[in-house]
């Protein structure tokens, strides 16, 4: 069927013929005219791979076919560390995430992919002790080689993955498996406390998975397992997996040991804890999220910090999106570079490519050199002045102005935090609604000219508490004529780790909390301790007419394990000359 296609790609795979070269397309998410269709079908099968402690890990695998035969020829292997490469939902249809994720397509133009389902989950055997663990890592070593080593390989290996399997794929780059050649990770954590323990505070996410044995059971059995017989004996040892919700309770600081995983997971489940493995790998790594996503700054400090070659992308996406862009198309064009070659320009092009929205929701793409894309940016530093009340049912707004710090002596809002945030739809790793009935709120006058926010915000208070601890929230907000308020970013800190140190890595300038044990101080009663920390980054146009808001509360929707001090504590945000409280934004002219 397809003999005479077969013939002139294998003689010119990599090299477009004349009919397509002048029909080629490389740039971000559109591809075509430098990689030749080879075949129009794929077989899959899946089988048990070894580890070296002996762990069989479940693996399926997409190979090209030919009148429904897998051809005989090595190709580069795509691969993606999985929880579940394929299950069975309570109806009875089979979910497969070599076709739910796009990525099967790429056998058409050579390519085989392989999914791996993690120890401790899936058809694999072996539990799961801890979040990415390294003997996870050292299972991706084992998987990455043992790909490389099969007779439809030809050694050149790709990893890649989003949110829990974006993380496992840079892991996959700390171990320095040998044909590991590139890298292609989506809203993953840098460092973990980072970004599950955002300002000490836990998030109400990352728990998972917690499966019980009638949904583990689900999961497809390999080939061979005609019975599920096997699938039934890991299960079992499934039963024993780490209860990741106990285990980051047991961990409320960065350096925490947990008894239970024997070690202190922020650090040993982190990639920032390898960066320099892997920067000896060299493999390139193309990091990508967006900016409705919790994540987003993690894909920027880790290209910051990693000497790696590296590419990134954020789009005006969720957590693990990309609707408009196809990012199928965008691994293609990776894969291709690194894993055979081909010269698409992929890598020529400037190294950040990013999505600026408006209040309008529309938007552009830019290209930028390194992030943030300075010296378009200033930062610009806004004050927070005048009264403001938080009465649940009203908003009545205090100040936010550019011009100087206040002048009036003996300012200052009393706030009790308000417990009872809520959001009428679930937003896990999005971004929470508008609470300002719940906390202080401080607005500009309305905007003369449209102004753009690319960077990231930081705050500043001077803020005193009735109590030695508790949780402080800052949401920066557009303010439509109409009154609808859209956040844009948002920043939040225990107040007990309100010190700041130096990091370990590239935090693009931003305020850092170490966040240890040794770091706790309980706020002095009365007295106005300053408290900085930085907003997640944003890139956004304010239209004209518009105001800034910025709303301090006690309490998020997203909290995990919240504390509720009763009497509800009372924080004080003072705004004198002396004790100014304000918001830097940074503001493209």
């Amino acid at each position: 069927m397809l003999t005479a296609l077969l013939a002139i790609a294998t003689a010119t795979a990599g090299t477009p013929t004349a009919a397509t070269a002048s029909e080629r397309v490389s740039r971000p998410g559109e591809y075509a005219g430098y990689a030749p269709v080879l075949y129009d079908e794929w077989v899959r099968t899946s089988q048990y791979l070894p580890t070296r402690d002996g762990t069989w890990l479940a693996v399926d695998l997409y190979r090209p076919a030919v009148d429904g035969k897998a051809v005989d020829r090595p190709f580069p292997v795509i691969w993606e560390h999985q929880l579940s490469r394929a299950s069975r939902a309570p109806d009875g249809s089979v979910s497969l995430r070599g076709v739910t994720s796009g990525m099967a397509e790429l056998t058409k133009y050579g390519y085989t992919l392989a999914y791996v389902d993690r120890r401790g989950n899936g058809a694999s055997f072996g539990t799961m002790t801890g979040y990415h663990s390294r003997t996870e890592a050292a299972d991706a070593y084992d998987v990455t080689e043992w790909l490389a080593a099969q007779s439809w390989s030809d050694g050149q290996v790709g990893v890649f993955g989003c949110s829990n399997t974006g993380d496992a794929a840079m892991q996959a780059a700390t171990v320095g498996a040998p044909h590991l050649k590139a890298v292609f990770a989506g809203n993953y954590s840098f460092h973990k406390y980072d970004a599950f323990q955002r300002g000490g505070i836990r998030a109400n996410w990352g728990a998972g998975p917690a499966r019980t044995r009638e949904e583990d059971l689900r999961n497809l059995p390999v080939d061979a397992d005609s019975d599920g017989a096997l699938l039934r004996r890991a299960v079992e040892e499934h039963q024993a997996n780490t209860s990741l919700r106990d285990m980051w309770r047991a961990a409320p600081y960065r350096d925490s040991h947990v008894a239970s995983v024997g070690t202190r997971p922020w650090r040993e489940y982190s990639v920032a804890t390898y960066k320099e493995a892997i920067e000896r790998s060299g493999v390139p790594v193309y990091s990508f999220d967006g900016w409705d996503d919790d994540f987003r700054k993690e894909s920027l400090v880790s290209a910051a910090t990693l000497t790696n070659p590296h590419k990134v992308l954020v789009g005006p996406w969720p957590h693990c999106g990309s609707e408009g862009f196809d990012i199928v198309a965008e691994q293609h064009r990776f894969f291709d570079h690194w894993l055979k070659g081909i010269d698409n320009g992929i890598m020529q092009e400037p190294p950040v490519h990013y999505y600026t929205g408006s209040s309008h929701g529309t938007g552009q793409w830019r290209d930028a050199a390194q992030w943030p894309p300075n010296p378009r940016a200033r930062q610009t530093r806004y004050y927070l002045g005048g009264a403001a009340s938080g009465a649940v049912g009203s908003v009545n707004d205090g100040t936010l102005t550019r011009y100087g710090p206040p002048h009036r002596r003996g300012g200052g809002d009393a706030y009790t935090v308000d417990y009872s945030v809520s959001c009428p739809e679930p937003v896990g790793l999005a971004q929470t609604c508008p609470q300002d009935e719940k906390g202080l709120t401080y607005t500009t006058a309305p905007l003369k000219a449209d102004v753009e926010l690319t960077g990231h915000p930081e705050v500043s208070l001077h803020l005193s508490s009735s109590a030695p601890d508790g949780n402080v929230f800052a949401y920066l907000s557009d303010v439509a004529p109409d009154g609808t308020v859209r956040i844009l970013t948002d920043g939040r800190l225990r107040l007990a780790l309100r010190s700041t140190q130096r990091a370990p890595y590239d935090v693009l300038g931003t305020p850092w909390h170490r966040g240890d044990a040794r770091d706790a101080e309980p706020m002095p009663a009365g007295r106005a301790e300053r408290v900085d920390f930085d907003m997640l980054p944003l890139s956004s146009v304010v239209s004209a007419g518009h105001r800034l808001r910025v709303t301090i509360t006690g309490a998020d929707v997203r909290e995990s394990n919240r504390t509720e001090v009763s009497p509800a504590p009372v924080y004080t945000v003072h705004r004198e000359p002396a004790r100014a409280s304000s918001i830097t934004l940074p503001v493209v002219r």
